[in-house]
């Protein structure tokens, strides 16, 4: 940078000699400009060969695998949208789409069909050119898992190369991203469970039918060897290892050009195994949650923290299988004993906050959504906390607690080992509920292994996620009453017809569709109020804490981030800041 400073003064003082000796004045001017206009063109230059640093816990081979809609994929969270693009992306400060694979799209005048136009000048990473099959394929395999875009449509179709409509079973504001916002696959790895798919729905086969759970149970132990890719890069398996993922740059991808890193590297972990590729000053970006000396230290060295409004957090997941938690007033009387202001005081300082509703949404979202006055305070109380305990048919008896059957009443606490401020959490969480009497252990486990623990009912009671990011609450609720619950094998075992004193019977699956059907968000008030008060009441979980989560990034270090700030609004992992700037080209490396 300064050689170049100094080569352009030697040269605007060459220009005014020319100038002195009876060059035009106009002609000087030219040559300036003209060496400017280099000059600023050789600053522009950007360093394509740089490789970006990043981060995310996955499961290795052969536990991890690349069927990307089963559990234990290896598909990398946000960082998947580098390589298998969706149909658009999003941003939450404009509350707008803009095209990716779709080149547009629109609803019909009486909402009964969603169209989608495709770009023509796509192809995947293994030659084959993107089309509307694609997209067909990606949502019929959705409809075999059971993924919630269903309640909302009732089929796809592929009308040409390059359109592909949605009938359309419930007008909903949440279509465009249902649908615009899914990482789309390939028909030539996925497309013979789709068209198996579409055999079943032409011939009147649903979810409950034999048929139907053998195409599904098939389909959960099929294992892709690749990983098609339309985005500027591609996971290969053979640069899968247990430390790191290499995503390669994928240069048959229309992206190519603009993207300004060769490579994208994830490297495999959480807080303790990421610390010390920090520390060396080797890494441009993490979600991970680290202590607050921690980042302190990573601040001294010139990273950047990016601190984000609180959203989501961590929630304690019950086990309804396991006696007593199937239980109402058993979950009721644990929420009146932890203290959930002191758990978030301590679990990750300057970050995490004890949430202050039962809501299962972020505090502020409660508050915009919900009429608060309604809602079951649960502030610390041992005396509620025994009387409902006493009326589930337990006992106390030299300070512990014993169940109906006399066996004394203790609980299994599963945290991922890595999770620092989990394990905080999870720690103080035993500490207070055996104080009051029930004898509580903390089981680490492999974070790896978090999910699929819940879904196969392999626990007691599980610190799992809450809350949401994207601008509408029911997305909150997929996780814990669809995800962890009625789409796996056994997962929190919550029954979602609920018999409620504050809404009487209420059957979840159909507020959670009602929650954002029709295009007005007001009407889905009232969907939205029920399910909260519900949850409120019944306590499938106990959100803890909120995180106003600070993220590591290398802006200024090794990286130049550009001027858009507005896109940290965003979800830095449902609509991935970080993955828009890669994929426009404003994130770039330092030279």
């Amino acid at each position: 940078m300064k050689k170049r400073i100094a080569w352009l003064l030697v040269l605007v003082m060459v220009v005014s000699m020319f100038a002195a000796c009876g060059t035009t004045e106009d002609a000087a001017e030219t040559t300036i400009a003209q060496a400017v206009q280099e000059t600023a063109a050789q600053e522009a230059e950007v360093n394509k060969d740089a490789v970006f640093v990043g981060g995310w816990p996955y499961a290795t081979m052969p536990t991890g695998h690349f069927n990307m809609f089963v559990s234990n994929a290896i598909e990398l969270k946000y960082f998947r949208e580098l390589h298998q693009l969706a149909l658009a992306t999003y941003t939450a400060a404009d509350d707008t789409y803009h095209p990716l694979l779709a080149e547009s799209w629109e609803t019909s005048e009486d909402n009964t069909t969603f169209t989608v136009t495709l770009r023509d000048d796509v192809t995947w990473h293994n030659g084959d050119a993107f089309t509307a099959k694609d997209v067909w394929t990606t949502f019929m395999i959705y409809k075999l898992v059971g993924n919630p875009v269903w309640s909302y449509i009732k089929s796809v179709e592929a009308t040409s190369d390059t359109q592909v409509t949605f009938a359309v079973e419930t007008p909903s504001s949440l279509l465009l991203r249902y649908v615009l916002r899914k990482p789309i696959v390939d028909f030539a790895t996925y497309g013979e469970y789709a068209q198996k798919v579409q055999d079943m729905m032409d011939a009147g086969v649903t979810e409950e039918d034999a048929q139907w759970q053998e195409v599904a149970n098939d389909f959960n132990m099929y294992r892709p060897e690749m990983v098609n890719a339309t985005g500027p890069y591609y996971l290969d398996p053979a640069n899968v290892t247990e430390s790191c993922i290499e995503l390669v740059k994928n240069e048959t991808s229309f992206l190519a050009d603009q993207v300004n890193f060769s490579k994208v590297l994830v490297y495999n972990g959480d807080v303790p195994e990421l610390t010390p590729l920090v520390l060396n000053g080797e890494v441009d970006f993490l979600t991970h949650q680290f202590p607050a000396a921690t980042l302190t230290t990573f601040e001294s060295m010139g990273y950047e923290t990016l601190q984000v409004a609180g959203v989501d957090g961590i929630a304690l997941y019950f086990n309804e299988a396991v006696k007593p938690l199937d239980s109402k007033e058993v979950r009721q009387a644990i929420a009146y004993v932890v203290d959930r202001a002191k758990v978030g005081e301590l679990a990750l300082p300057g970050v995490s906050r004890g949430t202050k509703y039962i809501s299962g949404l972020g505090d502020d979202m409660t508050e915009a959504w919900v009429d608060t006055s309604k809602l079951i305070d649960y502030s610390v109380n041992y005396e509620k906390a025994e009387e409902l305990l006493l009326e589930a048919g337990l006992t106390k008896k030299d300070g512990q607690w014993y169940k109906e059957d006399g066996t004394q009443f203790t609980i299994a606490l599963q945290c991922p080992t890595s999770w620092s401020d989990g394990s905080t959490a999870a720690a103080e969480i035993a500490n207070q509920l055996t104080a009051f009497g029930i004898k509580t252990s903390v089981d680490g486990i492999d974070s790896a292994l978090r999910q699929s623990n819940i879904n196969e009912g392999n626990y007691e009671v599980a610190v799992s996620f809450f809350g949401t990011a994207q601008s509408h609450p029911m997305f909150a609720f997929e996780t814990p009453f669809l995800l962890s619950n009625v789409n796996c094998a056994k997962g929190l075992s919550y029954p979602m017809v609920q018999e409620t004193e504050s809404c009487g019977t209420v059957d979840l699956e159909e507020l959670i569709a009602a929650s954002t059907a029709g295009w007005d968000t007001d009407a889905q008030r009232e969907a939205i109020e029920k399910i909260v008060y519900t949850l409120n009441e019944t306590v499938p979980i106990l959100p803890l804490y909120t995180k106003y989560s600070k993220y590591v990034t290398s802006n200024g270090l090794r990286t130049d981030w550009g001027e858009d700030d507005t896109l940290y609004q965003n979800s830095a992992g449902d609509d991935s800041f970080v993955v828009i700037k890669i994929l426009n080209g404003e994130l770039k490396a330092l030279n």
